[in-house]
């Protein structure tokens, strides 16, 4: 059976820096490295809102994009 651990995790803010040819929005991702793993996602929605509140361009959305590593757990029988 595999058993996985948490590895890293990064707040991702995604702005509006203008508009394709198609109409879509051009998006600009800018990512913060280094957050806990264990953070709350209130307190990374907060966070992620006072930041986008520092950029000119409009929020468009905010991610958490987390990294696991996954590994066969040990039966102990070895």
């Amino acid at each position: 059976m595999a058993q996985t651990t948490p590895a890293s995790r990064v707040l991702q803010i995604q702005l509006q820096s203008g508009t394709l040819a198609n109409g879509e929005p051009k998006v600009q991702k800018q990512n913060f490295a280094n957050v806990v793993t264990d953070a709350a996602d209130d307190d990374l929605l907060a966070v992620g809102q006072a930041i986008a509140a520092l950029f000119s361009e409009p929020l468009i959305q905010i991610a958490r994009v987390d990294t696991t590593v996954i590994t066969a757990a040990s039966s102990g029988n070895q």
